[in-house]
């Protein structure tokens, strides 16, 4: 795959997927168009690498290829929607509880879901209490979602079952858009909490890292017992009956001692999910794994592809995601809505703006009803713009990149990974290839 730029516009060429000719196909990065450029109009184009997310120096002679370049770089595109966001929370993650059966080597809870503070359970009634706070502030026709996470939420089923009907209640009384979600790591689906779940229309997420040796050896049970055939018993039930649960989704995490995506994705899709991810630890730091971590993608959408074609490859989270901002050209300037439209609760009802800042007091924004606002201004403006991604080109479909991730590798939650930058733009890239492929009239 050789990836070239011009200003805002970025080409890929690659050889044929599936005995189908890939030919070159171009993304302009304001205007959110693909499109397929001529081979003289490449060549006029300067090569770059997935590390390079900067405006390359322009040294080629002027001719009509490059011209027309110069003419499609400058046109306006009417119909782009922006992706500013109206800084009204419409999504909470809520943590029902900071304990956890599993102790999986990777978690960037605390190592065993507690974020260093173990909390038995959420206080439902307080719960209530924020979230009629945060619906009252929003208007009819939009939408509020909440993902409820732990430790491992399904150890407290009927909390989580209790703040599910509040939040349907709710939110149809307010003329709202519900929409929820169910992070587990899927080793406690007995009959009683499957039970409970089908009464719910909902994402059922279970965090599963693949072929059993490989999650075995990441996410250990407690009790020393194998943590995929737990897994596996509780999928066997579900998938017999999955009542009003609307997708099982399943999160695959890549690490230096579990690369094999492919094996995994494999394995993971014989249980018939409705969606999968192959995600990079957040803390993983290895070169080799990430570089595994792009071949095992290549690999997988090519499988998909000669499959099932674009429905196939869709089942995969972020390349459906990038398929429906390149459709609607919906330009996104925030990976995440930290602090703008989405907040997090812990277990001890505190407010945070990340998933992975619990307990981490110097990201503390509030707590119960109350919010700083001195600190929510600090993220008022586009993570394009606070993490320095105006000039790549991928800026407006990655939205400038993960906070945590980049603390975690740099310091400074705004100063980029480039590990992060390289594995994105890498996916970005071959998704550009397979939605040339899908769209013959481009």
């Amino acid at each position: 795959m050789q990836l070239k730029r011009f200003k805002d516009i970025v080409a890929v060429q690659s050889d044929s997927k599936n005995g189908v000719a890939a030919g070159i196909v171009a993304f302009h990065a304001a205007s959110m168009e693909v499109a397929e450029v001529s081979h003289e109009a490449f060549d006029n184009m300067t090569s770059i690498d997935l590390r390079t997310g900067s405006v390359p120096e322009i040294t080629q002679a002027k001719n009509d290829a490059f011209d027309q370049l110069d003419i499609w770089h400058n046109e306006i595109n009417p119909n782009v929607k922006s992706g500013k966001l109206d800084n009204k929370i419409q999504s909470l993650t809520i943590n029902i509880n900071q304990i956890c059966n599993l102790k999986c080597q990777y978690c960037a809870a605390g190592g065993d879901g507690s974020y260093g503070t173990p909390t038995n359970a959420i206080s439902v009634e307080t719960t209530k209490v924020q979230i009629d706070y945060f619906l009252k502030k929003l208007d009819r026709g939009q939408y509020f979602a909440v993902s409820f996470v732990g430790g491992e939420p399904l150890l407290h089923t009927r909390v989580l079952k209790a703040l599910y009907d509040y939040i349907i209640d709710k939110t149809k009384l307010a003329g709202l858009v519900p929409s929820i979600k169910v992070v587990t790591n899927g080793t406690l689906l007995s009959e009683e909490t499957l039970a409970i779940l089908r009464e719910m229309a909902l994402e059922l997420t279970i965090s599963f890292d693949g072929i059993k040796s490989k999650n075995d050896s990441a996410r250990p049970s407690k009790d020393g017992s194998s943590t995929t055939d737990k897994i596996v018993a509780g999928l066997e039930k579900l998938n017999l009956d999955r009542g009003q649960i609307r997708t099982l989704s399943f999160s695959s995490i890549t690490t230096s001692d579990n690369t094999e995506l492919f094996d995994n994705y494999i394995y993971l899709k014989s249980f018939n999910p409705d969606s999968m991810d192959f995600v990079f630890a957040n803390d993983e730091r290895s070169q080799t794994a990430q570089q595994k971590h792009m071949v095992g993608w290549e690999q997988i959408l090519d499988h998909a592809w000669a499959k099932g074609g674009e429905p196939e490859i869709r089942k995969l989270r972020p390349v459906d995601q990038y398929f429906r901002q390149l459709d609607s050209q919906q330009q996104t300037e925030n990976f995440c809505g930290a602090g703008k439209n989405y907040l997090m609760v812990d277990a001890k009802n505190r407010l945070y703006t990340c998933v992975w800042d619990a307990n981490y007091t110097q990201e503390l924004v509030g707590a119960q009803t109350t919010l700083s606002d001195e600190k929510i201004a600090k993220l008022s403006k586009p993570l394009i713009e606070l993490n320095n991604c105006q000039s790549c080109w991928a800026r407006h479909l990655c939205g400038g990149g993960c906070m945590h991730i980049n603390r975690s590798h740099t310091g400074n939650k705004h100063e980029k990974s480039i590990l992060f930058c390289e594995r994105t733009r890498s996916l970005i890239s071959l998704v550009f290839l397979y939605y040339k492929l899908s769209r013959a009239s481009l």
